[in-house]
């Protein structure tokens, strides 16, 4: 199928849990660009996140990351910026956008900023329409033959992610995929 001129950017988070209203926040984040069905090595961004909260011992074990990794690292604001520098002009990507849009959207109130305004194309939602049922990552990985692993760190699960896109539209095309593109403006609070 032939590729449309928009860039995609698949874009994986990892956290300290998984309730932004109750304090966990981003630890990680990577975004991983693709145009015209190729990843573009150049382009990709990757970093750990330091929220200024605590992980918790189940997502150190989970992620492989620890307090200490986080230290130096940059801080939220500064993750939201390259977030919206990547965004302008393209189509995010994610599997299972609620949940990393709506700790992005966390992470902009926290710093005083407007939550983010993006389109983007779940590759979680493309699952369920087409197999019935969402279906987690790593299945999907694995069932489209795609080498990566998922490890649960940003890098690793953007990378598995843009593969897993990359192969809904080589067998859709782009017609059928941007039947799945989102507008996020936020959520209320």
């Amino acid at each position: 199928m032939a590729w449309d001129d928009n860039v995609y950017c698949a874009v994986d988070i990892e956290t300290t849990g998984i309730d932004p209203s109750g304090g966990d926040r981003i630890i990680e984040i990577a975004i991983v660009p693709i145009y015209k069905g190729k990843i573009v090595k150049d382009w990709i961004y990757t970093s750990l996140v330091n929220p200024k909260v605590g992980i918790q011992t189940y997502a150190q074990s989970v992620h492989k990351i620890s307090i200490k990794d986080i230290q130096s690292a940059p801080g939220l604001e500064d993750i939201l910026a390259v977030v919206r520098k990547y965004s302008r002009d393209t189509v995010l990507v994610f599997h299972n956008a609620r949940f990393d849009l709506t700790f992005l959207d966390y992470a902009a109130k926290e710093v005083g900023q407007l939550p983010l305004d993006v389109y983007y194309i779940d590759t979680l939602e493309i699952s369920k329409t087409v197999y019935g049922r969402g279906k987690k990552l790593e299945t999907l990985a694995m069932e489209m033959g795609i080498a990566h692993k998922v490890t649960h760190r940003a890098y690793d699960d953007a990378l598995v992610t843009a593969n897993v896109f990359i192969k809904f539209f080589d067998m859709f095309g782009w017609e059928r995929i941007h039947e799945f593109l989102r507008r996020w403006m936020g959520r209320e609070y």
